[in-house]
Order: C-alpha cells, then sequence, then structure tokens
C-alpha cells in the first residue's frame, strides 16, 4: 500500500485524472481497496486516504509474473532514513479507549488462547490460497484475511479488537450492563469488539437475562384462533364468575345463541357454583362442553368429579390468557354495564335476551326458536315458535367471526410453536395460548 501511494505521488502526472490499473502481488490488497474506507485496518486508512484524488484499481498477480517490479525490489537503493515514512508508525492498540490494565489482560488472553496464536502466525507468515488449507480452528477467519492485522501483540480486525475466548464472557457482560436490548448491544459490540459468533453469542446472552426477562414488554399478538361454532344450542357453554359492589355473580353463557344466565352467589365455594350450574343443567340440558378459567372453584376435585358424573368435557383456557375463554368474558363485561346503568337488573337481562345481535336473531330466538315477551308491544304472531334454520344461523357465526379475525389479524403475526423442553425464563411476559383441539402456542 505504502508502494501504491509512492508512486501516485511520484509520477502524479501521469496519473491524475486518468484510470489506473495497479497490479500487486499482494492478494489481500485487492479485496481491501474494493470495501469502504472503514473496513480497512487502521494503519491502512491514512494511505488510502492519500490516494483518493486518483481512479485507480487494484488487481492480483503473481510475483513470479511480475518480472520488472520483482527484479527491482531486490535491488532496491539503500537508504539510512526511515523508508516506511509515517504510515507503519501508526499503532492500533492506541487508539483503543480502555485502561492499562484491561490492555494488559487483552495480551495476556491472547497469548495464551492457542488458537489466536495460531491465526497470529498465519496472519504474519501469509494467508493459504484455500480455507481447506487451514487449521479447522482458523476456518472462521478465512473470510476476514484481507482485514486481519496484529499490533503490539493484539489481533485486530480492522478497527476491532479480537477477543480471545477466556475474556468473552466478561466483554458480554460489559457489553450489556446497562440491558440496553439486544439490537442496542450488538451496535455497541460491533463498534470495537469481534469475535466468530459474537452475535449469536451476544443476543443468546441476552436472552438468558432475568433481569431484561422480567421487564420485557408482551411479545406480538398471535393471529386470532376461534372456537368452532356449536350445532345447536347449549352445546357449548363459558362460565365465569364476578364481582361487583362486593357481591359475588356466576355468568352462564351459550356459545351458539349468546343466551346468559346469572346467578348471585351466597360465596364463591365449588359446592355453591356447582349447585347453580346443576340447575341450569337440569332447566335446559347438559352441555358438552363447559369453557371456564383455572380459578380454584372450578380447577377443584370436586368439580372435576361433578364433570366427571354429569358427563361433560370441561375445557379451561390457558393461565396468564383469558382472551381464550372470551366468550364468557364478554358476557361479564355486558351483564356489568347493564346492572351497572339499570336499576331493575332481571328487566335489563330481559331486554338484553330479546335485543338481536350481529347474526340478525336475539338470543332468546337463537335458543327457544321464539322471542319473548318483553313491555314492548308486538303482535301474537310474533311470538309464536318458528325453528330457525340451523345451517344459516352457524353461517352468520362464522361470518362474524371471519370479520372479527379481519381486523385482529391485522396487527397480529404467527409466533414459532413452543418446542418440548423449551425453557421460560422466570419473569418473562411470553403470553402460552392453547387453541380449544391444537397444541400451545405462544
Amino acid at each position: 500500500m505504502l508502494a501504491i501511494v509512492f508512486a501516485q505521488d511520484k509520477f502524479h502526472q501521469y496519473t491524475f485524472g486518468r484510470h489506473i490499473t495497479i497490479e500487486s502481488d499482494h492478494k489481500p490488497l485487492e479485496a481491501i481497496m474494493a470495501k469502504p474506507l472503514s473496513a480497512a485496518p487502521r494503519r491502512l486508512q491514512g494511505m488510502m486516504l492519500r490516494i483518493q484524488n486518483y481512479d485507480i484499481t487494484v488487481i492480483y498477480k503473481k510475483g513470479k509474473e511480475m518480472y520488472l517490479a520483482d527484479t527491482l525490489s531486490r535491488a532496491h537503493i539503500k537508504s539510512s532514513a526511515n523508508s516506511q515514512g509515517e504510515f507503519e508508525l501508526i499503532n492500533m492498540a492506541g487508539f483503543l479507549a480502555i485502561g492499562e490494565e484491561k490492555l494488559q489482560k487483552l495480551r495476556e488472553g491472547t497469548e495464551k488462547d492457542r488458537t489466536l496464536q495460531k491465526l497470529l502466525i498465519t496472519i504474519n507468515q501469509g494467508w493459504p490460497e484455500g480455507k481447506h488449507l487451514l487449521p479447522y480452528q482458523l476456518t472462521p477467519y478465512y473470510n476476514f484475511r484481507d482485514e486481519m492485522s496484529v499490533q503490539e501483540g493484539l489481533i485486530f480486525k480492522g478497527e476491532r479488537v479480537v477477543v480471545p475466548k477466556s475474556l468473552r464472557l466478561e466483554m458480554k457482560k460489559e457489553v450489556h450492563s446497562t440491558h440496553s436490548g439486544i439490537e442496542g448491544c450488538l451496535k455497541r459490540a460491533r463498534e470495537s469488539l469481534f469475535w466468530p459468533g459474537m452475535t449469536g453469542d451476544i443476543k443468546h446472552y441476552i436472552s438468558t437475562c432475568e433481569i431484561c426477562q422480567a421487564f420485557q414488554p408482551n411479545q406480538q399478538k398471535e393471529t386470532l384462533m376461534n372456537h368452532e361454532v356449536p350445532t345447536h344450542p347449549w352445546e357449548k357453554v363459558g362460565v365465569d364468575l364476578f364481582t361487583l359492589d362486593g357481591k359475588d355473580y356466576l355468568v352462564c353463557v351459550d356459545y351458539y345463541s349468546n343466551f346468559c344466565e346469572v346467578d348471585r352467589l351466597e360465596n364463591t365455594s365449588s359446592e355453591t357454583v356447582i349447585r347453580k350450574l346443576k340447575a341450569h343443567f337440569a332447566r335446559y340440558g347438559i352441555p358438552s362442553t363447559v369453557v371456564s378459567d383455572n380459578g380454584p372453584q372450578l380447577s377443584s376435585d370436586s368439580f372435576a368429579k361433578f364433570a366427571n358424573d354429569w358427563s361433560f368435557n370441561h375445557l379451561t383456557s390457558s393461565p396468564h390468557y383469558p382472551r381464550s375463554n372470551g366468550k364468557a368474558e364478554s358476557a361479564v363485561k355486558t351483564v356489568k354495564t347493564l346492572f351497572l346503568k339499570n336499576k331493575d337488573q332481571f328487566m335489563a337481562l330481559l331486554n338484553h335476551r330479546s335485543t338481536p345481535n350481529k347474526t340478525g336473531t336475539s338470543p332468546s330466538q337463537a335458543f327457544f326458536n321464539r322471542r319473548i315477551r318483553t313491555l314492548l308491544p308486538i303482535a301474537k304472531s310474533l311470538l309464536k315458535p318458528q325453528v330457525l334454520d340451523p345451517q344459516k344461523h352457524r353461517k352468520a357465526l362464522k361470518e362474524n367471526q371471519r370479520r372479527s379475525a379481519i381486523y385482529y389479524n391485522s396487527h397480529a403475526k404467527d409466533l414459532p410453536p413452543l418446542a418440548k423442553g423449551e425453557e421460560l425464563f422466570r419473569g418473562s411476559q411470553i403470553d402460552v395460548q392453547r387453541s380449544p383441539d391444537g397444541p400451545f402456542r405462544r
């Protein structure tokens, strides 16, 4: 590189303003010149800046084929002056903004690292023509061979120091000392540090940091997984408990018709909840599936025995993911709003059950196949039973689900499924969702 600078200065009147092809027997120089200036070793950057005014292309040519230059290089004029000039006096170790103690630790770590010692010898003696000619420990460095250099016992890749294996954990701790996140830490590390696989190592180190996991924001929402639409009323029932004005209530909602029942609870024991559910099951029949959360009243042994004795499938929502029991959660929200807005709670429920919803039918019509009488004047003919087409009603329910999924999925995407044995770190904000008929998902 120094020879190229000297030649451009010496023959400026011939080379300036023209495209010049330079043949060199130093193969790494060909790749260095093709890269950005910042990627070059610091001891070459000053020389590369000197020739920015020239339009040159460096190509590699074997020394034995460069007859004139190879001959003259063996018959140079001896001089007592420093022929290398100011460029070779640049000490890259002096540009490291660290204390002398850490600098010494880097030197000692490099001396004790067998891989880096082999790398140091290879840099000084020259790289082989092919990667297969290198020891397997050095193959990760082959693609960066044109950027590698040695200064005062330290190995550099461009301006970044190559960290020995014994100090990599310490450097990862230092990079992540402020817990600034993966991207911030990687940008910080890429400014001054290098070792093969550094990006993956830092990502794994940060992903196992308990402090970062504890304060990590919630993951991206996944696409909506809808419950299967039932084929008839009271086939699938959602159950949930709520408290309003210091009073406890039980809500049962039908997935097919959206018809809900509300019971006041004297207490929240399993026996009380089971007694209320038995009354509904005796009135409307035993559902095939009961969906609930993991409340103590609904996950007790007595409730499991109740489900077994009355022959229905009890499906619980995923822990910390109440949206998987969204039908019951929505019914609780509706009932709370009705009770807060109306003094007569029973009249509010009556009017709600007779109000048509998005499917075009009221909950009472879909549930009883007839309208129910309210305070509004209504023709007697409309109160006669009229069997709804179940296929048409299910189609309307599926269309409603489809529209909801479109809006929901516009801000959601699927995450990779959880693998068996995968560790969920303490304090993490990972939402684990289980579909009614499918596997666990994040």
